[in-house]
């Protein structure tokens, strides 16, 4: 199997889970009894775990502070065979928590922990050791925006991509799509994509995909695929092909979290095991539709995928 390396910014999903029965005495807002707690993988991490449940093999480079969230995180990593190259940072590990209500499964809270701080060059002379070494026929950036993306980062990855034949394919976020011109494959939702092309209020239609897909493409040089919610995906292709993928079957979604990871996660997956890009598009669509199912931040497995 080929070397397959996800990039980018990476934190931790902490949910707990608790009832609601009594109301809170000194406020309007519920009173949460805590039941349980847990702990993911999110972000950037999230996506290199999806992988990891399909293929095993996925090195994680990212950046974490020294504390102890940092620890729980290197052993998350650890448990889900994720082979962690961390870059320590003086901000904290970023964390998400979450207050759920037990019975319902809906999201009372979500509290964040994260302070942005760009990336120094000495990390970014450690990516290049990095990726010079390690020879990825895959570079994969999952961009949550956390970093502050420095051009000399993305610099950085495209030579060394160019100099080892390497693919890069990117969940980008419209504030920085204009760093990533000549990549493989650039995948935003379709709110994502109506702020690229600057159309604020774009309605989710198929010709409009189309027309602002080509276009798209032909500026940035680059295959598109916009996953459209209950539409799902569209495919641009750099040759100007179009294809509209519809889920094979219509459901009540449970719970949209990180299911674009398992998306991105999936058409690596596909592609490494020689799929085309439309087909591997295709499975990242049924993987898909399989989390959201599921309640949080959750991985794809081989078994899943392939019943």
């Amino acid at each position: 199997m080929s070397k397959i390396i996800v990039i980018w910014d990476s934190m931790i999903d902490q949910y707990i889970y608790g009832n609601t029965d009594r109301k809170n005495p000194e406020s309007p807002m519920p009173l949460l009894n805590v039941e349980k707690e847990e702990i993911k993988l999110w972000g950037a991490s999230n996506v290199a775990h999806n992988i990891a449940s399909l293929s095993g093999d996925v090195d994680l480079i990212t950046m974490i502070g020294d504390d102890w969230n940092g620890k729980d995180f290197s052993k998350l990593c650890e448990n889900a065979q994720i082979n962690l190259i961390a870059l320590f940072s003086d901000s904290p590990t970023i964390t998400k928590k979450r207050f759920l209500d037990s019975q319902y499964k809906q999201q009372l809270l979500r509290v964040d922990y994260e302070k942005k701080s760009p990336i120094s060059l000495e990390n970014i002379q450690k990516i290049w050791k990095i990726l010079s070494t390690k020879k990825a026929s895959y570079i994969l950036i999952s961009d949550y925006n956390k970093w502050l993306v420095q051009p000399e980062l993305i610099d950085t990855i495209k030579q060394i991509s160019q100099k080892q034949w390497s693919k890069i394919l990117v969940d980008a976020k419209p504030y920085n799509i204009s760093l990533f011109e000549w990549v493989y494959l650039i995948k935003p939702n379709f709110k994502e994509f109506s702020e690229m092309i600057g159309q604020q209020w774009l309605e989710n239609t198929d010709e409009n995909i189309e027309k602002f897909g080509k276009i798209f493409t032909s500026k940035y040089k680059t295959n598109l695929v916009v996953t459209r919610w209950e539409k799902w995906a569209s495919l641009i292709s750099l040759n100007g092909s179009v294809e509209h993928i519809p889920p094979k079957q219509m459901h009540k979604v449970f719970d949209v979290t990180g299911a674009w990871d398992t998306f991105i996660a999936t058409v690596v997956y596909a592609l490494d095991n020689g799929f085309s890009l439309l087909e591997a598009i295709k499975l990242a669509n049924k993987a898909s539709w399989i989390v959201v199912w599921k309640v949080g931040a959750s991985n794809i497995t081989k078994e899943e995928l392939w019943i």
